[in-house]
Formats: C-alpha cells, structure tokens, sequence
C-alpha cells in the first residue's frame, strides 16, 4: 500500500465578494484560480446581484498563483458595473486595486481608444482602478504564496527587477502582519 505524501499544507481557504449588474441583458462572472473553475454563474438582467463565494483550493505548492475573474454578457449598455469588494486567500487580504484588466475589445473600447482623450482615460482607468468596473474583460490578481519556499524564484525576480510588488500569502498565518490580515464583513 503507497501512502500519499503530499501534504495538504496548500489546501486554503478562499472568499471573494463582489456584485454586478446589467440593465439590458443577463451576464455572466466566471471565476478562475490557476485555471480551475472556481466559480460561474448567469446573472439576470436588471437586477444587482451580491456574490459571496467561499472555498477551499489546493494550490498544491509555493509560487505564483492567479486569480482571474471573467465578466461578459450578451449585450453592452451604459448602465453596468462589477464591484469588486474582497479578495481573500487563506485569511490574507489582496487588494482589489491591485487587479490587473484586460477589456473585451469591442466598439465602444475601440472608439475611446481612438482619440487622445479617450486614450488618456482609458490608461487612466487601467493603471488606477479602483474597486468598481464598467468594462467587460478579465480581472486578474497576482500574488506569490510562501515566497521564501519557492524552489523556482527565476519569474518573480524578474517581476520584482521591474518594480512591481506582488501581494504576498502565507500558509503559516502567525507569519503575516497584523494588517495584512482580512476582515470578511
């Protein structure tokens, strides 16, 4: 008889807050952690839905780690938006102004990026934003868990030459600071 020696060490709670909303049409959130489906649902039209999702997630070892949310729907309008509330690993609060957005390329992401101002706005939007979102596209959250186990550094080094700081998770939670640690109300 083998036994399994894998820990389940990496095997770590999850929460996430958000809501959204679409005037015209039914959208959908899809939430994926290292490309497993975390969450998906249909959400209907005109009516703001608040989303709490909890779960536990094997990351099965130390490094980087992806937490992308996909927002779309049928049809774009004016009056949407997804808010993004809380982001939480292993009791481990990640900003959500940390998220990095790619847009669907559609018209209306088109015709702002063809002038100056719009331009403008829209690399404002992308370097600065916030909690609340009116683009569809990708949401994505870096952050590296139990970096100083990591047997293969080579890709953070190159993130962390660049200037970027990557939020940072611990499986050992006396590890984390008083401030760093979340609040889920």
């Amino acid at each position: 008889m083998t036994k399994n020696k894998k820990s389940n060490r990496f095997n770590l709670k999850n929460y996430i807050a958000i809501s959204a909303f679409n005037a015209v049409s039914t959208h959908r959130v899809k939430i994926n952690i290292n490309k497993k489906v975390f969450f998906e649902e249909e959400l209907t039209k005109n009516k703001e839905h608040h989303l709490k999702i909890s779960d536990y997630i094997d990351y099965e070892e130390p490094g980087s780690n992806t937490i992308e949310i996909t927002w779309h729907g049928e049809q774009d309008c004016e009056k949407k938006f997804m808010k993004i509330y809380k982001v939480i690993v292993n009791d481990q609060h990640i900003a959500p102004h940390s998220v990095m957005i790619t847009p669907i390329q559609n018209e209306y992401i088109k015709n702002l990026r063809s002038t100056e101002e719009g331009s403008i706005l829209y690399k404002k939007q992308l370097f600065n934003p916030g909690h609340r979102h009116g683009w569809y596209g990708t949401y994505k959250f870096k952050f590296l868990l139990d970096e100083h186990r990591t047997k293969n550094a080579e890709q953070e080094s190159l993130i962390a030459s660049t200037g970027i700081r990557l939020n940072r998770v611990y499986t050992d939670l006396g590890k984390i600071k008083y401030f760093d640690k979340a609040n889920k109300r």
